[in-house]
C-alpha cells in the first residue's frame, strides 16, 4: 500500500515538472516572438537605397535619446528630471534632501530615513530607537547567549522607482518620455530639403520594453517622403534600436542591496561579497555631508565604452545603542564604599550603525565616568547615568538607574 502511495506522488511530482517546463517554454517562445516581431515589422520595410539617409538619421536619433537615457536612469538612481525631459520634478535637491550632486549628476536618495513608527513597537526617534531592548525581542533573550543577526526593525525607505509598469515614474515610463521628447527636440528632416525631398511626418509614438538583457526601444512615426525630382513617395513608419544594456538584471541587484540595507542593520553595503554575476558595488563615503553614495557596475553591459552604471544616494541614519542590562553595583567593605565609583569596564557598551560607521561612534556619559558615589547616592541606594552612543549629528542613549548597595 505505502509502495503504491510512493509511486502515485512520484508520477505526480514527474507531472508537475513535465507541466511547468512546457510553461517556461511557451514563455520562451512568446517573448521570442515579441522579439522578432519588433525586427520584422522594422525590417520589412522595402526602403529605397536613396531614402536610406533619412530612415539612418531617425534611427541615430533614437539611439542616441535610448542610450542617454539609460545613461541618465543609472547616473541618477533610477530618476530623470524635468529639465532633462524627464517627468521627475526639478528641486533644490541637496537641502531638500531629494539628491546629491555628484560628477555632474543629481544622484537621487534611493534609501531615506524611515520616520514612521510601527505599532508601538518599532520607534523612529532615539532614545527608544529602534525598539527599547533592542537588539533583544524579549528581557528572556538577554540571559541566553545568543548571536544578534541583525534582521529586524526599518533603518530606511527604499525610494527605488518600480521598473515597469503604468506609474509615470517607473523606469520604462521615464524613459518613454524621455526618448519621446528627446526625438521631439532634436529631429529636423528639413536638412533633406536641400537633397530633394519633401517630407510630411506624424506624431511620435515610443514603445520601452525592458528585456532580461537588453532594452529595445521602438518608434512609430509615420514619414511620407517625397523626392521632388522623381515625384516618387515612399512610406516609413516604424524603427527601433536595442541596446545590449541588462538594466533589469542591475536594477534588481540594486534593488536587493537596498532591501537588505534597510532591513538588516548588520549588512555592509560595499561588502565584496554582494557582487554577482559580473555587477559589482562601490560605496562612496560622505559624498554629501554624511550620506554616501551606492555604485552598482556592470562589466557585462557597456555603454560608451564604460561599464553600465546605477547608483543612488543613501541618508544618513542614527546608530543604535544596544540595550545595557545593568541594574545593580554592590560594594563591600568600609574602604570600599569610601572609595566606590563607576568606571566604563563596569558597563557593557555594544552600538549598530546602519551606514556602517560603527568606527565613528562614540560613546559618553552623563554624569561623566569615572562617577565617585557620594554618602547621599549610597542614602538614595540609585544613582542614574545617561549612556549616550554619538555618531555625525546623531546620538541614541540608554538612561541607567544603577542601584547601588553598600555592605561592610
Amino acid at each position: 500500500m505505502h509502495k503504491k502511495r510512493a509511486q502515485v506522488t512520484i508520477y505526480i511530482i514527474l507531472g508537475i515538472i513535465t507541466l511547468l517546463g512546457v510553461i517556461f517554454l511557451f514563455y520562451l517562445r512568446d517573448t521570442t516572438e515579441k522579439d522578432m516581431s519588433i525586427q520584422e515589422i522594422v525590417t520589412s520595410q522595402k526602403i529605397p537605397k536613396d531614402i536610406r539617409p533619412i530612415t539612418n538619421y531617425v534611427t541615430t536619433n533614437l539611439d542616441d535619446a535610448t542610450k542617454k537615457g539609460l545613461l541618465l536612469i543609472g547616473m541618477q538612481g533610477g530618476y530623470i528630471y524635468e529639465y532633462q525631459g524627464g517627468p521627475v520634478p526639478d528641486c533644490n535637491c541637496s537641502q531638500s534632501k531629494k539628491a546629491i550632486y555628484y560628477n555632474g549628476y543629481w544622484v537621487y536618495y534611493d534609501i531615506h530615513k524611515d520616520e514612521r513608527d510601527y505599532y508601538n513597537y518599532w520607534f523612529y526617534e532615539t532614545k527608544n530607537y529602534p525598539w527599547i531592548i533592542y537588539p533583544y525581542y524579549s528581557f528572556e533573550e538577554m540571559s541566553k547567549d545568543q548571536d544578534f543577526n541583525g534582521i529586524g526593525g526599518h533603518f530606511g525607505i527604499n525610494e527605488l522607482p518600480p521598473l515597469d509598469g503604468s506609474s509615470p515614474v517607473s523606469i520604462e515610463s521615464q524613459l518613454t518620455l524621455y526618448i519621446t521628447n528627446y526625438l521631439k527636440d532634436n529631429i529636423d528632416l528639413t536638412i533633406f530639403d536641400e537633397q530633394g525631398f519633401k517630407i510630411e511626418d506624424g506624431e511620435v509614438d515610443v514603445s520601452v520594453i525592458i528585456g532580461e538583457n537588453d532594452v529595445t526601444a521602438f518608434l512609430e512615426y509615420p514619414l511620407i517622403i517625397n523626392k521632388t525630382i522623381t515625384n516618387k513617395i515612399t512610406k516609413v513608419s516604424y524603427f527601433y534600436t536595442n541596446p545590449q544594456i541588462r538594466l533589469k538584471k542591475i536594477y534588481e541587484f540594486t534593488d536587493d542591496i537596498i532591501n537588505k540595507d534597510t532591513t538588516d542593520i548588520l549588512f555592509d553595503t560595499g561588502s565584496p561579497n554582494n557582487n554577482k554575476d559580473d555587477i559589482n558595488i562601490e560605496k562612496v563615503e560622505d559624498a554629501y555631508e554624511n550620506d554616501d553614495i551606492i555604485i552598482a557596475r556592470d562589466d557585462k553591459s557597456m555603454l560608451y565604452a564604460e561599464p553600465y552604471t546605477f547608483q543612488f544616494a543613501r541618508e544618513n541614519r542614527p546608530p543604535a545603542l544596544r540595550y545595557i542590562p545593568i541594574t545593580k553595583l554592590t560594594f563591600f567593605g568600609n574602604q570600599a564604599i569610601m572609595n566606590a565609583k563607576i568606571t566604563e569596564d563596569r558597563i557593557s557598551l555594544r552600538a549598530d550603525d546602519p551606514d556602517e560607521d560603527e568606527d565613528q561612534i562614540v560613546f559618553t556619559y552623563e554624569p561623566s565616568l569615572p562617577y565617585h558615589i557620594t554618602q547621599a547616592d549610597f542614602d538614595r541606594g540609585y544613582v542614574i547615568l545617561t549612556v549616550y552612543a554619538k555618531e555625525n549629528g546623531y546620538q541614541d542613549w540608554q538612561e541607567l538607574r544603577i542601584d547601588i548597595i553598600g555592605e561592610s
